[in-house]
């Protein structure tokens, strides 16, 4: 553990300094090769000649490894572009009185794990859960809700949609990202990708609506809902800039390792060793407070009444994080603007994209979102050499929203958990008093002909 922890110290600084840890280690090992050749040449021959005696043993398991990750890599790819996908857009009715349990409750109909059938079909076909996409986009200012997804699912999405939300207007449109002519002689973009930054307890959900209230049935004047202010930072870009947020989820099974899942989840034993952990934490403070064994052992059997007021709270958000529907994630957002348009100051925006889901001050009862990649990242000479890596970046970002890839190759990336209230709570549509400018609302209000409206003879 020791070791480990240094290792983990280590690899921080590299990152500080903007060290690569794998080219790092690798012109160490060179060096360190060159050095023992120039002093004794005996020493090197004798230590290759060992490896490559030893050869059949560790090499046809690196081999076989390495085949089996391309091989899975390249039948998902083939299964993917099987599919045909469609953008729906949402144009949200001009009266929301829902709260988001509303969205959480469709969220929870497009939770599904199905999709792989066989273990057979997962290795050999490719096939894996759907992949969909929740998008939110300001194009020169007009707000529009979209989702992404294979066209299979199209009707039953729609009618899902429309028992939640029966006066939205649910329509097929092209691509908005294909109609952005990207190239970095006429527009200037900035990226980020963010994780879950307060604990690595997948579980700790970040601060949702329930906890603002929003599922109580009170005065709509008086609800305050955090997502307003992602929908007015979107909605204050003008002519020539495009500010878009993504939300890339399947469902989550267990863990896996290419087409083979897991005995364990992470998701659910992390959860519990932070809550048992948190219990006895409890249990060791309050024994601390008295020298009496009998008082002693009253105070680790009262261990979960012990807790503080932050102890509880964050032990009621996990555990009610682990009743809920749980969707692998990975969240994108894109500035993207005419170079004489680009304004900076939404770079320092997109940092704090989410902070009104988080816990104020020092405490931590909640998780937070915050940025884990971004195609600025290189703060050091060294590390950027006249800006190539960061313009292969802006080029790397944008091509990766435009295809919605986060799980496979090959963009395959870590994702972070977010159950379905979590989701809910950054993707859904706002009620009737948010007055953001560029909103897209129905024009209309829609409702049914009345059944006694006279017709003409057949």
């Amino acid at each position: 553990m020791f070791l480990y922890d240094r290792a983990r110290s280590l690899q921080g600084k590299f990152v500080m300094w903007g060290i690569d840890p794998v080219v790092f280690t690798t012109t160490v090992l060179f060096i360190l090769g060159v050095v023992v050749w120039e002093n004794d040449p005996k020493a090197f021959t004798t230590f290759l000649y060992a490896l490559t005696v030893s050869s059949p043993l560790w090499l046809p398991v690196f081999l076989v490894v390495i085949f089996w990750i391309t091989w899975i890599d390249y039948i998902r790819m083939r299964f993917w572009f099987s599919w045909t996908y469609v953008l729906l857009e949402i144009q949200l009715p001009q009266e929301v009185e829902k709260s988001p349990l509303a969205m959480e409750t469709f969220l929870a109909t497009i939770w599904n794990s199905g999709g792989e059938t066989t273990l057979l079909h997962r290795i050999w076909r490719g096939t894996h859960r759907p992949v969909w996409a929740l998008e939110i986009a300001s194009n020169e200012g007009r707000i529009s809700y979209y989702i992404h997804m294979r066209r299979d699912w199209r009707n039953i999405v729609e009618a899902r949609l429309y028992g939640q939300f029966p006066e939205a207007k649910i329509v097929e449109v092209d691509d908005y990202v294909a109609k952005i002519p990207f190239n970095l002689k006429q527009y200037s973009l900035h990226g980020s990708e963010y994780e879950k930054g307060n604990s690595n307890i997948g579980a700790l959900p970040i601060k949702t609506y329930v906890d603002f209230k929003l599922d109580k049935n009170e005065d709509q004047e008086y609800r305050v809902d955090p997502l307003t202010n992602v929908l007015e930072l979107l909605g204050q870009v003008g002519p020539g800039e495009y500010y878009w947020f993504q939300i890339i989820l399947k469902a989550r099974k267990s863990d896996e390792w290419y087409g083979f899942y897991s005995w364990s989840d992470k998701f659910m034993d992390d959860a519990k060793a932070e809550i048992k952990k948190i219990i006895q934490l409890a249990a060791e403070r309050a024994k601390s407070l008295t020298d009496d064994p009998q008082t002693q052992a009253q105070a680790a059997a009262r261990g979960l009444t012990l807790l503080t007021s932050g102890e509880k709270l964050r032990v009621e958000a996990i555990e009610r994080s682990m009743a809920k529907p749980v969707f692998e994630c990975g969240i994108r957002v894109i500035y993207l603007a005419e170079k004489e348009r680009f304004n900076g100051v939404n770079i320092a925006a997109m940092v704090r994209f989410f902070d009104t889901f988080r816990s104020t001050g020092t405490a931590r009862e909640y998780n937070s979102l915050g940025v884990i990649r971004a195609n600025m990242n290189y703060n050091h000479l060294w590390q950027d050499f006249r800006g190539i890596r960061n313009n292969i970046e802006r080029y790397r970002i944008f091509d990766k929203y435009k295809k919605r890839a986060y799980f496979y190759a090959p963009y395959d990336q870590e994702p972070i958990f977010l159950t379905t209230e979590e989701v809910a709570t950054i993707w859904h549509f706002p009620s009737s008093i948010v007055q953001t400018p560029g909103l897209n609302r129905v024009a209309a209000r829609r409702a049914e002909a009345p059944s006694n409206l006279p017709t003409l003879p057949t």
